[in-house]
């Protein structure tokens, strides 16, 4: 089981509920906890739905470390670009 399905499911919610709070559809949804890459957005949006670390969605799929720094390399410290 995903970690995104496993957050849903601990939430106590239907894949098609947390589709329409998410405002996404239930096959997007299916898709994306099946190993797809989250959007920074879509991962804050259900991560405050799920009330789980957005961690959750951004670990999956490819290129979404990027994403979360902002569009800089991560380095561990906030706010810092990679030199």
């Amino acid at each position: 089981m995903s970690p995104a399905r496993e957050a849903r499911e601990t939430a106590g919610l239907s894949r098609e509920e947390a589709a329409r709070r998410a405002r996404v559809s239930p096959d997007y949804l299916k898709k994306l906890e099946s190993g797809g890459q989250f959007s920074y957005v879509l991962a804050c949006r259900l991560s405050r739905i799920y009330g789980a670390s957005g961690r959750v969605f951004l670990t999956m799929g490819r290129g979404t470390k990027k994403q979360a720094a902002g569009g800089a390399e991560s380095t561990g410290r906030k706010g810092k670009a990679a030199r």
